[in-house]
């Protein structure tokens, strides 16, 4: 089949739908009988050359917003306004927004390729788990295969390592037959006829014999499990790690040796496909087995080991290791699952529980100076592993997430004349790990929902890398004492294997005491107070700061701001002091008042006043320097609701005017011992108000400039002898002057 007529046989089968991972806060999720639809996508997620365009179209008036990242777009993600040039592996999600709602996120994954044509491509999946031929399995595989071929429709090399089947007790041998039925009518589907599958035999299978007699030419070795075969001049050695120990061990070390010894051996990766992962290796060798494999493979830095059976998720960095050679864990295709010390979040309680209903692979293409390996997700949807204990694995095929990219592409790399040279150019070693500790983007909010359950609501922190978890501990308030049954170092899961991620989690605050989905609950006491402390932890346990919480069990938090009122100043002055008082009144309780002075946008004065009860006043007296001030007065509620700030400029003015008597015979006769007539000149910054001589009060016009002329006995209030002169300026200020009039 052309590889465009492919294509179109899939379009639409591996279109993303929309993923219903509604967003909380700050958006809020339109209702379902008048949903807000999600963006369209002009290019439907794939490998792509270089880069690649993508137009979204959203409802007719909705805003887009949208994330590179992998996370769910909300209110703070970029708006979308032109089409997005995407010019290297990522995930990209939207959102549409209107009117308050918002609709479930679309994500497409886009891996993105240079224009050199790679030298071999395939697939490494395990862990298929498939023993039932029914409706519900092939349509599970049909949008995994559509998944592989909207990829790479025309792979070189399609692995499936090691459990195919889900037992091997009770005369399972026939399920086998399920598997390559399975796989054979997509390939037919998809015209995949020519594309080689290599099998290998896991501890969930039945014997070596039996599967080759059911998968043939997939699996040649029906009595050792181990074999070689060579695709496009790329050896692969497949071996059978449920017995790795005499003929087969004594074959991989001869056939490593031989081919390690052909020129150039050294700068080409060298396949070695094995269902369980090797000690100390990947996931710092969780799961593992077979030391001896780990110490043959050792002599050879150019061997690149993909294993599968310990189910642990590709989203982890520790998916792969290097040290003396390279490890590569290649997920599951059935169910993944965290290394056992993470709680799920699972209808209004917490989970102890470690799998996880996500099915990954990878994509691997081979260039003459690199490998380069995508983490690819075939389905990563919100949903659980179990219902009431039994399994249940993935069930909305085809997946909304199908395509989408679990990490960044690993790149191996063999540069180097020597093993050492090429092994202290790796960089997925130990000493390269991360470092870098997540950032909490903001602290926990406590709710509860209509049903009355505490909920813990968490805005998702980043990471350089990727957030594993959150560390959740509740303590009563009073005694400190732990509330929720919360396992010493385990975690609540941060869902980072959905895709999109979620950008805020709702974690209950209750824990389910048992594996069924109705097992008894856990709570917190009703009316009791609680402090709730939170810190992200990433892939590798570096850990943030700490946030934190009080709140009380039950208690619908208090949302609503007080409510506040500037008493005093009234007039904008200018005044000889700022006098101030803000009162405020609050439904709950208050916290305090606050009210700061700024001059030129800076703060030079801060007061306050501590508040108790549903209403109070905070009264404050201000002497600051001649100028103009703003006054920013707010409340503080007890639930840490911070009313709106509102303003009032401000004049200060502590100068009292300037008073000079004006020279010349035209104004002034005489002098300080006695004036026959005497004039004088007022000034005033904030402008004169007024002047009083000897109890006569003449109003000025309030200009900065003034005058007083001509003063003597009986004109203004002017008497023989001793006179007294006030002059006022609008502030209050006053300057006095004493004269005398002959």
């Amino acid at each position: 089949m052309e590889e465009d007529q492919v294509k179109r046989q899939i379009a639409g089968v591996c279109t993303l739908a929309a993923v219903a991972a509604a967003v909380a806060f700050p958006l809020a999720a339109a209702n379902a009988a008048d949903e807000l639809a999600a963006p369209t996508f002009s290019q439907e997620g794939g490998r792509f050359t270089e880069s690649t365009t993508v137009a979204l179209t959203g409802p007719q008036g909705a805003e887009i917003r949208y994330t590179l990242d992998g996370s769910t777009p909300t209110a703070k993600s970029p708006v979308y306004k032109k089409p997005l040039v995407i010019g290297e592996t990522t995930n990209l999600a939207a959102v549409s927004i209107k009117g308050g709602a918002t609709s479930p996120a679309e994500i497409e994954g886009y891996i993105i390729k240079t224009a050199e044509e790679p030298l071999l491509s395939f697939f490494v999946m395990s862990d298929v788990h498939t023993s039932a031929l029914t409706e519900k399995n092939r349509g599970i595989w049909a949008s995994h295969f559509d998944t592989l071929a909207s990829i790479n429709p025309d792979p070189d090399l399609i692995i499936s390592n090691g459990d195919q089947i889900n037992d091997n007790n009770n005369n399972t041998a026939p399920d086998h037959q399920v598997v390559k039925t399975i796989f054979d009518e997509n390939i037919d589907r998809l015209g995949l006829d020519d594309t080689p599958i290599l099998m290998s035999h896991g501890n969930h299978d039945v014997g070596n014999a039996d599967m080759a007699k059911y998968y043939g030419e997939w699996f040649p070795n029906a009595s050792g499990g181990y074999y070689e075969k060579t695709v496009d001049d790329q050896t692969f050695l497949v071996i059978d790690t449920e017995r790795y120990s005499g003929a087969q061990r004594a074959w991989l070390q001869g056939r490593l040796a031989a081919l390690s010894a052909e020129p150039d051996a050294l700068n080409k990766p060298l396949f070695v496909v094995g269902h369980r992962p090797t000690a100390n290796t990947v996931y710092d060798g969780a799961q593992a087995s077979n030391a001896a494999l780990t110490a043959d493979l050792s002599g050879y830095p150019q061997a690149v080991y993909f294993s599968g059976h310990s189910h642990l998720n590709l989203n982890d960095e520790r998916s792969i290791w290097q040290g003396a050679f390279t490890a590569v864990n290649d997920g599951s295709m059935s169910y993944t699952e965290t290394p056992h010390d993470a709680y799920q979040i699972y209808g209004n309680a917490l989970w102890d529980e470690f799998t996880i209903p996500t099915a990954q692979a990878l994509y691997v293409e081979v260039y003459a100076d690199r490998t380069e390996v995508d983490r690819i997700n075939f389905a990563a949807d919100d949903e659980r592993t179990y219902t009431n204990g039994a399994w249940g694995y993935q069930s909305g095929y085809p997946f909304a997430s199908a395509g989408t990219l679990a990490g960044p592409t690993w790149t191996v790399r063999l540069d180097g004349a020597t093993p050492e040279e090429v092994r202290a150019n790796f960089d997925y070693t130990s000493a390269a790990r991360d470092n870098v500790a997540p950032v909490q983007q903001g602290a926990p909010e406590h709710v509860v929902t209509a049903a009355g359950a505490d909920v813990l609501r968490v805005p998702a922190a980043t990471d350089d890398e990727s957030v594993y978890g959150y560390d959740v501990r509740v303590r009563d308030a009073a005694t400190g004492v732990e509330a929720l049954p919360i396992r010493a170092g385990a975690k609540v899961l941060a869902d980072f294997q959905i895709a999109p991620r979620p950008s805020v989690l709702e974690i209950p605050l209750a824990i389910r005491n048992g594996r069924q989905a109705d097992a008894p609950l856990i709570t917190l006491t009703k009316g009791t107070r609680y402090i709730a402390e939170v810190t992200a932890v990433d892939m590798y346990g570096n850990r943030s700061e700490k946030t934190s919480v009080a709140f009380v069990a039950g208690q619908v938090p208090d949302t609503t701001r007080p409510q506040v009122t500037l008493v005093s100043p009234t007039a904008a002055g200018p005044s000889k002091t700022i006098d101030i008082r803000v009162d405020a009144t609050d439904e709950v309780g208050l916290a305090r008042i606050v009210a700061n002075i700024y001059q030129g946008g800076k703060l030079v004065k801060s007061t306050q006043s501590p508040v108790a009860g549903t209403s109070g006043s905070h009264v404050a007296t201000v002497t600051l320097p001649d100028g103009a001030y703003t006054v920013r007065y707010n409340a503080q509620d007890a639930a840490g609701n911070i009313s709106k700030t509102s303003t009032f400029d401000v004049v200060v003015d502590a100068t009292a005017p300037t008073v000079t008597v004006k020279t010349g015979d035209s104004f002034t006769v005489g002098d300080a011992a006695g004036y026959d007539k005497v004039s004088y000149k007022l000034n005033d910054a904030g402008k004169i108000d007024r002047v009083e001589l000897n109890g006569v009060v003449k109003d000025l016009t309030n200009n900065a400039w003034s005058d007083l002329n001509f003063v003597k006995p009986g004109a203004f209030g002017g008497v023989k002898g001793a006179n007294t002169l006030h002059v006022y300026d609008v502030a209050g200020n006053v300057t006095t002057v004493e004269f005398v009039l002959r």
